[in-house]
């Protein structure tokens, strides 16, 4: 019984935070989520494209 208490408290707490943001809160946060997710897709190229130049490197 404790059990389900706990998970309807977060979980009414969690949704009274979420619904409770403007839609500028909203534009802020999918900026941020955009921005990081840029950010990693560009470190993940990098250090692929890293890998690459080693082996041609060692190759040649």
């Amino acid at each position: 019984m404790e059990k389900s208490t706990v998970v309807t408290a977060y979980g009414a707490s969690f949704t009274a935070t979420f619904m409770g943001y403007s839609i500028n809160e909203w534009v802020a946060i999918g900026g941020l989520v955009i921005g990081l997710a840029t950010f990693l897709t560009n470190l993940w190229f990098k250090r692929e494209h890293l890998k690459l130049a080693q082996k041609q490197a060692q190759g040649e």
